[in-house]
C-alpha cells in the first residue's frame, strides 16, 4: 500500500492503482497527486481516508 496527498487529505492505495498513476503522470516523485480527481481511478482495494467527511460535507445520507 501507498499514500497520496491531496488538497483533500492523504489516499492509501495499491501498488497496481500507484503504478498506473505514476504511469499516466498523476502523481508525481513525492506522493503528491495532481488533483483531487485521481481517487476515480482507485480499484475497490484503495482507501480514500476523508470519503466519509466528504460525504458528510456534501450532505450525503450514507
Amino acid at each position: 500500500m501507498h499514500a497520496v496527498m491531496s488538497t483533500r487529505g492523504p489516499f492509501i492505495i495499491c501498488s497496481a492503482c500507484y503504478s498506473m498513476l505514476q504511469d499516466e503522470a498523476k502523481v508525481d516523485a513525492r506522493g503528491r497527486a495532481a488533483s483531487d480527481s485521481v481517487s476515480d481511478e482507485f480499484c475497490v482495494n484503495c482507501y480514500d481516508r476523508n470519503k466519509i467527511l466528504i460525504d458528510d460535507l456534501a450532505g450525503s445520507t450514507e
